[in-house]
């Protein structure tokens, strides 16, 4: 009994914890770029149940089966589906068709995005909304106003001359990105090298985010439902426990 309340609770802290996923992928439904996340469950190891002693030819052990003591959130996963692309027609705003990420450069060192809502700082550098450079194969990108041209490969001009070329790179394994806020990813796998971008830059557009709200709303209700039922489950285990303590041992 005290063994199946630890089980339905470790079921409670899974679903809450999909839950807190869910909210915010809602809360950044509007956020360009954003990559949605997915809460994935495991169970833990299970353990076999042995019969021990009893019966008239002595002492002995007889396998009963097996038992499972619940389930945890082993890892959170980024989908980098790509999301809708929509047409600004401002010359800052860049969007990427296809897997990769422009490459910031940040205090904390290169951080990567899918944001391309970029701007001008007053040094004349192309920046993120927050203010970080974004790189190009040559280092920080200087232009004189927002009159410039990137095309699909991601070259800059600017008065008919060439500028610089975003460092738009792309990863072999993505699973090793992490989410640092702000809708940056870090590579956490110094073996997980970029490598080369092959699809397409837009200048004039902006991807927005991945969310889908009917499937995010499918999983926040089926979360709460599960959490529902695993606390109702405490509940007649404990309403049984009670029984056990407070009548059945008086008899």
């Amino acid at each position: 009994m005290i063994r199946g309340m630890y089980t339905a609770t470790t079921g409670m802290i899974q679903q809450a914890r999909k839950l807190d996923t869910v909210a915010n992928n809602l809360s950044n439904i509007n956020t360009n770029g954003y990559k949605r996340d997915r809460a994935i469950n495991r169970s833990f190891d299970d353990e076999l149940l042995l019969r021990m002693g009893g019966g008239s030819q002595g002492s002995y052990s007889r396998r009963i089966g097996n038992i499972n003591h619940g389930v945890y959130i082993d890892e959170v996963v980024t989908s980098f589906e790509q999301g809708n692309v929509n047409q600004t027609y401002k010359n800052t705003d860049v969007a990427l068709l296809g897997q990769g990420f422009f490459t910031i450069l940040t205090d904390e060192g290169v951080q990567y995005t899918r944001d391309g809502s970029f701007t001008i700082d007053s040094f004349g550098r192309l920046t993120t909304a927050e203010g970080w450079p974004v790189l190009g194969e040559q280092g920080e990108i200087y232009l004189y106003g927002d009159d410039f041209t990137i095309d699909g490969h991601g070259n800059i001009a600017q008065d008919g001359l060439y500028i610089d070329t975003l460092l738009v790179v792309d990863f072999d394994d993505k699973d090793t990105l992490r989410k640092v806020g702000d809708n940056y990813f870090i590579n956490t796998d110094g073996d997980n090298q970029p490598v080369q971008f092959t699809g397409e830059v837009r200048q004039g557009f902006l991807e927005g985010s991945n969310v889908e709200p009917i499937r995010e709303i499918v999983d926040m209700m089926n979360a709460t439902r599960a959490y529902e039922t695993n606390q109702r489950l405490i509940k007649m285990m404990d309403d049984t426990l009670s029984k056990a303590v407070n009548e059945v041992g008086r008899v």
